[in-house]
């Protein structure tokens, strides 16, 4: 894409959002002797400078969020010369992270650019590329508390029949009641390798390039680890990953550089999934 196009998409992208966004200043990332922390709520945060970065609803594609419910995140970051540790935190008067019909997870990614120009809303067609990491308060609760199925969800109300499961201990349990390839064939999603159907995910976050809407793509390796927790009435979530990789659809960083970052944010409890979501402007950032 031309940068002439480029330049129309962040127009629409402003004008779609007029009286929301306000330029955010530089995120400063701050250079610490010593280990990343890997809490969110680590005191090392209290060195980081802390950027506010406007969010508004998604209202250029559809689904369309129809209305806002917060209107920020804030942002830090730390480095120590080797990786790098984003840090994401935002209002929420209660934690989601239990799916169920009608019910929906809190979520927060943050988008770097791969290609010059791309545009900040999951970059665009023609060369517009981007690397987008994202993060699950459900997959933060599968890890803290394990694998969750339907007896956690509804632990008073089951009736599961399956059988094709490999043993007899009712209630069944997912993954552990069917490990056998017979048993598996059932798990279609999972069969297929679809990552949203893992039955075991050692991280909560995932690595997804894009080139526009529609072309979202999961990265089968994933450099990235996070770590989120909910504490008085906020969500506060961390991705740290090396500052450079081996993988060409990994956004590298470098020392001295001036970057941008745009950021995500999904807030569950009033029904947002999908591309109904909360999203920034590109946001320069200032490595050390």
């Amino acid at each position: 894409m031309k940068l002439n196009q480029y330049k129309a998409f962040a127009l629409i992208f402003v004008l779609s959002s007029i009286g929301t966004f306000t330029q955010a200043a530089d995120i400063t990332v701050k250079k610490v002797t010593g280990p990343l922390p890997t809490s969110p709520l680590a005191a090392v945060w209290q060195q980081a400078p802390a950027t506010d970065v406007a969010v508004a609803p998604q209202q250029m594609t559809t689904p369309k969020l129809a209305k806002a419910s917060i209107s920020k995140i804030t942002a830090k970051a730390l480095t120590d010369g080797k990786s790098i540790t984003w840090r994401v935190s935002w209002a929420d008067p209660a934690p989601d992270f239990n799916v169920d019909v009608g019910r929906f997870s809190d979520a927060v990614a943050i988008e770097l650019p791969l290609t010059k120009f791309a545009a900040p809303m999951m970059g665009h067609r023609g060369g517009g590329k981007v690397q987008i990491i994202y993060w699950r308060g459900l997959w933060q609760k599968d890890i803290d508390e394990g694998f969750q199925d339907v007896q956690n969800v509804h632990p008073n109300y089951l009736n599961n029949l399956y059988w094709f499961a490999n043993d007899n201990k009712r209630p069944y349990h997912v993954p552990e009641s069917f490990q056998n390839p017979v048993s598996q064939q059932w798990f279609i999603a999972h069969q297929a390798g679809n990552p949203m159907a893992t039955f075991s995910r050692s991280e909560p976050a995932q690595e997804l390039i894009a080139e526009g809407w529609g072309t979202l793509t999961n990265q089968p390796e994933s450099a990235t680890t996070a770590k989120g927790v909910w504490k008085d009435g906020s969500w506060a979530v961390i991705f740290t990953r090396p500052l450079n990789t081996n993988d060409p659809n990994d956004y590298q960083f470098s020392q001295g550089e001036k970057g941008q970052i745009a950021f995500a944010v999904w807030q569950g409890g009033d029904g947002n999934r999908g591309a109904r979501k909360h999203w920034s402007f590109w946001t320069a950032y200032q490595m050390p």
